[in-house]
């Protein structure tokens, strides 16, 4: 991830704060209380603005340093916070409030009752689903958790294509929190019928949706080979209505899905040698029952190329399953009886097209110039994605796949 901090300082109670760029007062007040909370007799706070360049479309992102002395000698905290932007009146194809609501169910309270399962079972822990500490003074604008990256996490840019060894670790990641949702299911039933069957896919598939879609179309077609513009000009009258019948198709929804799970929101630990050691994911907001293939697909169409997908694509998914498999035994639980082999490939199958899919409607969003980050505020008829020409070879790509196959 490529960042561009600006750094202010300022001393809670005195409020010597920077005129720009301030963090909201109750964010203030939040921090405070966890300051009192860990023990601090005298602090100071240092805040940062953090610039994700694209990364990051529906927060204002924040690090905050809470440094000091307690009884028991220095200390200091590293804090990461989203706060909310304001654009529930114009950002109409999904309600920020609402996700951030879920974001705060899922780090609050899902994340203990996974916590709690995982250690019912004894899963080991370098073998365990593992999320972000928050902190519980989040409250509904904003996700306040720990900065992880002072622990060497980081995250890879959203245009750059993964390694193989970050799509692994990926991948088995993935098959884990689908996993835990199968064993919510099968030991806490009434928790996941009330609160995990429930959560619906939260984007609103009306005009918008169709409008969004349509800029994304007069935005790319320029990045598209003239051999299949034709093909993909007449995919985009229908790409937004496909895209929704395959989320409302219930008849694949088995377990609850991350439904953001791409590469800004894998935190990364990453060695000198370059090579990848752990991971944890991050982002909640677009959590929702459903089917596990779109993760998948949505992951592997997000950071990889075709001669990648040309090369992996079959042991990935015998990846996932067999680290779905190996995950569910803790719990006494077969694959088998919760979601076989033959039923996953059946359904992947099936569902291939929502990698096309998530290609034509994302891949602008991913790929947006860092000196144009589009505003989600503004009115989606009015949008056109200035996108980098790096988008070109992986839109290719795809569209090549895609006419191999038979859908173009």
């Amino acid at each position: 991830m490529q960042v561009e901090l600006y750094p202010e300082n300022y001393q809670l109670g005195e409020k010597k704060v920077s005129p720009e760029n301030t963090a909201p007062s109750k964010l203030d007040q939040a921090i405070k209380k966890i300051a009192e909370k860990e023990g601090f007799i005298k602090y100071k706070v240092d805040k940062k603005c953090v610039s994700t360049n694209g990364g990051n479309y529906l927060g204002e992102l924040y690090e905050i340093d809470v440094k000091g002395k307690t009884k028991d000698g220095e200390k200091t905290l590293h804090i990461f916070v989203k706060n909310a932007i304001d654009a529930d009146g114009s950002f109409k194809i999904l309600s920020v409030s609402n996700v951030y609501n879920t974001e705060n169910f899922a780090y609050k309270d899902l994340a203990k009752v996974f916590e709690e399962l995982q250690d019912e079972a004894n899963v080991p822990r370098d073998e365990r689903y593992k999320m972000v500490k928050v902190y519980d003074e989040t409250f509904a604008d904003a996700i306040i958790m720990e900065n992880v990256t002072k622990k060497g996490f980081t995250t890879y840019h959203r245009m750059d294509v993964m390694s193989l060894k970050f799509v692994q670790l990926a991948i088995q990641h993935l098959a884990r929190f689908h996993g835990l949702s199968f064993v919510l299911k099968e030991k806490r039933p009434e928790y996941f019928n009330k609160k995990i069957k429930s959560l619906k896919y939260p984007v609103t598939f009306g005009e918008d949706w169709k409008i969004m879609a349509k800029s994304m179309k007069d935005s790319i077609m320029c990045h598209v080979d003239d051999k299949y513009a034709d093909r993909i000009e007449k995919l985009y009258e229908n790409v937004a209505d496909k895209f929704a019948y395959n989320f409302n198709d219930e008849s694949v929804q088995v377990c609850l899905c991350h439904g953001d799970y791409r590469p800004n929101n894998i935190m990364t630990k990453i060695e000198e040698d370059g090579d990848v050691t752990d991971l944890v994911p991050v982002d909640y907001q677009l959590i929702f029952y459903g089917c596990p293939i779109f993760d998948f697909l949505y992951l592997i169409y997000c950071c990889t190329d075709r001669e990648f997908r040309k090369t992996h694509m079959t042991y990935l998914k015998d990846l996932y399953h067999d680290s779905l498999k190996t995950f569910l035994e803790y719990f006494n639980l077969d694959v088998n009886e919760v979601y076989p082999k033959e039923e996953f490939e059946r359904v992947y199958t099936e569902k291939l097209d929502q990698g096309l899919y998530y290609s034509l409607i994302f891949l602008p969003w991913l790929f947006a110039a860092e000196d144009d980050v589009p505003d989600v505020t503004q009115e989606f008829s009015e949008m056109r994605i200035k996108i980098d020409d790096r988008v070109n070879d992986r839109l290719r790509g795809v569209i090549e796949e895609y006419v191999e196959w038979g859908y173009l």
